[in-house]
């Protein structure tokens, strides 16, 4: 973001393209940041300040490619009337770019101190930057993150949604804990995936998913007939609650690692896992619950408990079959998708390992949500998707 030199409000950088990623528009917007720091600190003035340490005056700013490992850069260099200005930051950042935002993704996402930050900083590329720097950074960062999970949902309706949680750990209170990160895509009627926000909780509680969908629903969500998630009773309760009308599929991925945990043989656990993925594979309904009926059957000798099990649940693994097509159903009858999602999430919560703050890891989250949604935008995920709508209210599997 560029400002103009006289007013100081916002405006576009000249032939600026638009961002690719999140991550680059940060790293440009820090940049850009520092660059109007060492300007005013050349001056040695603010914008209208009248100071006795005034040692020039401003004369508007020129454009400035910028090659980075994020990307390239268009940044608008503030210049003087003398023409003595000269940024330290391009030769400092050239000679030593990558290891410089690696240490700005650190400031900004994961949350480590202020004099740590300083101090990679000041010894990768000469040069420190101020606690009050830093916060006023992260603070531009964060009111940026907040607009977007704060957007209005109101444009297009998302016919599907898949929900599911993984947990970070998290210092509070003096001790590290557990932190659910609630993740909710939605599915547009042309077939486009979106992360719909991110949100922090203790746990997977009815209350944590109850706060998560009465967001959704103030920000305008609307048009929800289906959803897929895991049997998790907190969030089956929440999601009847606030989408009574939409047919609750049971993860159908979540249900198998269930079953096979209550049976220890390996033949058992391979009869459950094929039986399972040839009823789920059949044409229809009807023929799926005939397969599983068999399967219950066959098990039946061996493993009762699991047989009883299978009976009282899998009717919950059976509504995708709403779904008439068998590409749409096969991508939404589990939340794969999302579950492939936080695997790509881990590697970099990873690097941190305990976050500070829950504010430093919903700051990372946000950002690769962003990403993430940047790269689902390029194509659709289902073809021409078709989505029959509820024909019955979802209620709560056994």
């Amino acid at each position: 973001m560029a400002f103009d030199e006289k007013t100081r409000t916002p405006v576009a950088l000249e032939q600026a393209p638009a961002p690719e990623d999140a991550l680059r528009t940060m790293v440009a917007t820090l940049v850009q940041e520092t660059l109007r720091t060492e300007f005013e600190q050349f001056v040695g003035a603010a914008p209208y300040e009248r100071t006795p340490e005034r040692r020039g005056y401003r004369n508007g700013s020129y454009p400035r490619a910028f090659k980075t490992r994020v990307g390239a850069l268009t940044l608008s260099v503030p210049r003087d009337r003398a023409g003595l200005f000269r940024p330290s930051l391009f030769a400092k950042y050239e000679r030593s770019e990558q290891a410089l935002v690696l240490a700005m993704i650190e400031m900004y996402f994961h949350g480590v101190s202020t004099r740590k930050v300083n101090a990679i900083v000041e010894q990768l590329c000469g040069t420190s930057i101020s606690a009050s720097e830093v916060s006023a950074l992260t603070r531009k960062l964060d009111a940026s993150l907040t607009a977007w999970r704060e957007r209005r949902l109101t444009d297009t309706p998302y016919l599907a949604l898949v929900v599911d949680a993984h947990v970070e750990h998290v210092r509070r209170e003096g001790h590290v804990r557990g932190t659910a990160a609630l993740w909710v895509v939605g599915v547009t009627p042309d077939g486009y995936r979106e992360h719909l926000g991110v949100w922090m909780g203790p746990s997977e509680s009815e209350a944590s998913w109850a706060s998560v969908f009465q967001d959704l629903v103030e920000r305008g969500l609307h048009g929800v007939t289906y959803v897929v998630s895991d049997e998790h009773v907190g969030l089956v309760a929440a999601l009847h609650r606030y989408f009574p009308e939409a047919v609750h599929q049971r993860c159908q991925v979540h249900y198998q690692r269930n079953a096979l945990s209550k049976v220890t043989s390996e033949r058992l656990q391979l009869l459950t896992r094929q039986g399972l993925r040839d009823a789920w594979g059949a044409p229809t309904r009807e023929e799926a619950a005939l397969r599983l009926a068999r399967l219950i059957t066959e098990l039946r000798p061996d493993a009762p408990r699991l047989a009883d099990w299978l009976a009282d649940t899998h009717e919950a693994t059976l509504p995708c079959y709403v779904l008439e097509r068998d590409d749409v159903r096969e991508k939404l009858r589990s939340t794969n998708s999302l579950e492939r999602h936080h695997n790509e999430v881990r590697p970099r919560t990873r690097v941190i390992r305990i976050f500070p703050h829950e504010a430093s890891l919903l700051r990372l989250l946000t950002a690769l949500a962003i990403e993430q949604n940047d790269r689902w935008r390029t194509k659709h995920w289902l073809v021409e998707p078709t989505f029959i709508p509820a024909e019955e209210p979802m209620r709560r599997s056994a």
